[in-house]
């Protein structure tokens, strides 16, 4: 992952998401919550018995614990949950370290090869980052955590981010959200409705061109943002008809020349350049400008993340509604972009799987007053459980989406780190008039993919 779209991944943490408009999205959402809540029921009883379990036992034993992050006042990780846990298990003391994060990566490799590694240690979604949880499950450091009751929850999204060879080895912590933040006063004003369709998304663009309103600005000389749009694009017309497409990248079974996969997302995505809708002098902004711009109005919409969400509601020059939702696919069956969160895994050398396993089942139940306080640190949007009704609405739609299983990952979270550089420097090149085509891009991330493949 970009160094600098993984630290606003980080540093937002495990955060927050958004909109879709269409289809019978109240009743999904209600059989989702009688699902979830059957689901419940049944999770509540195991993990009581798990938890009971372990209460009832009379050695006391101390369970060590390192995330990355910096620690605040009342700091949710090293002084909250502790208490809380002690509370629970009063035989358990839970001991945790907060490193930033470049002392984190290095501090965990370290542990990790001296035998010496804290028992619940931080890691990223599939292969994201340096402590990504599919290759330190592969290199044997990660305990198996399928048998958790509260992973039905979760959803199927966080369950398969986390797995490694049919095994769930560690635990998201909410999700966090790619989509399009919209003008609501500037639609309503040129007659326009959230978008169902590809085609309808560009008629929308062709209106606000035509009324005189830029229809979308970007910060591309933050490269890191192109990604927003495209991961959108891909959720839709890449993963729906192959699930499975990042994996075979690694096998040689797919390819991202192959055609009608990423050939088709980049044409989509240079379609809004070549044709004036996302602002012509883009590479020339960063992305602190483009938010400011989009908050001033003036544009009618921006493609970024729930983790910016704070800045793209702020007060800006005028007063207007927003919005948010997912790019739609050409077939108007839509799919949202949405990354869960990194979270707890337990090292497979722990002596206390037991006591830790009881911890995270009473940590992430759904209705313990450690997952309230968890949930209400505003750090991350739920999926499940106490605090899921209390979103931001902006947000509803997208979590409709997740919890239909509707929803894709972060397409470099299962890239080599460094295949999205090569995809938004090319891009960057082709949206400047150099001369770059769409087979150039995608032959050159194969050939990044490849490259980096094998140097690991």
């Amino acid at each position: 992952m970009k160094k600098k779209f993984l630290s606003l991944v980080l540093a937002a943490g495990m955060t927050m998401s958004l909109l879709a408009g269409c289809g019978n999205s109240e009743a999904t959402s209600t059989q989702s919550q009688d699902t979830q809540a059957q689901t419940a029921e049944s999770s509540e009883e195991t993990s009581s018995e798990a938890t009971e379990a372990v209460a009832a036992t009379a050695d006391d034993v101390t369970i060590t614990m390192m995330f990355s992050g910096v620690a605040s006042e009342n700091d949710f990780e090293t002084e909250v949950l502790p208490k809380l846990i002690k509370e629970k298990f009063p035989n358990i003391t839970l001991e945790v370290t907060k490193l930033p994060d470049d002392q984190y990566y290095t501090a965990l490799k370290t542990k990790l090869a001296s035998g010496e590694c804290p028992d619940i240690i931080l890691v990223q979604p599939k292969y994201a980052g340096s402590n990504s949880v599919i290759e330190l499950a592969k290199a044997g450091y990660l305990m198996d955590l399928s048998d958790l009751s509260f992973l039905d929850l979760a959803g199927d999204a966080a369950k398969e981010a986390f797995t490694y060879d049919g095994k769930v080895y560690g635990v998201a912590q909410g999700v966090s959200i790619l989509g399009t933040y919209y003008n609501k006063n500037m639609f309503d004003e040129n007659g326009l409705e959230v978008p169902k369709t590809w085609d309808e998304f560009l008629d929308c663009c062709e209106t606000l061109k035509n009324a005189g309103i830029q229809p979308i600005v970007m910060g591309d000389k933050d490269a890191y943002v192109m990604q927003f749009g495209l991961y959108q694009i891909a959720a839709n017309e890449v993963y729906p008809n192959n699930a499975s497409f990042d994996d075979q990248l690694r096998t040689g079974e797919t390819s991202f020349e192959d055609e009608g996969t990423w050939d088709k997302v980049l044409e989509m995505y240079y379609e809004l350049y070549d044709k004036g809708y996302v602002i012509e002098s883009s590479l020339g902004l960063g992305a602190a400008q483009a938010i400011q711009m989009f908050v001033d109005g003036e544009a009618a919409m921006t493609f970024d993340g729930s983790f910016n969400a704070a800045a793209l509601t702020a007060d800006g020059k005028v007063d207007f509604e927003r919005g948010y939702f997912p790019l739609p696919a050409v077939n108007g069956d839509t799919y949202a972009s949405m990354a869960p969160g990194g979270g707890p895994a337990v090292y497979a050398g722990t002596q206390h799987p037991d006591e830790v396993k009881a911890i995270l089942e009473y940590w992430f139940d759904g209705e313990s007053p450690a997952y309230q306080a968890f949930a209400s640190t505003g750090n991350v949007i739920i999926t499940y459980g106490y605090g899921a009704d209390q979103n931001d609405a902006m947000f509803d739609a997208f979590l409709d989406l997740y919890n239909q299983g509707k929803a894709w990952y972060w397409c470099n979270q299962a890239w080599p780190s460094g295949t999205e550089n090569e995809m938004e420097s090319l891009f960057g090149s082709m949206i400047g008039g150099q001369g770059t085509t769409v087979s150039d891009i995608t032959s050159g991330m194969q050939m990044k993919l490849e490259e980096l493949l094998e140097a690991n």
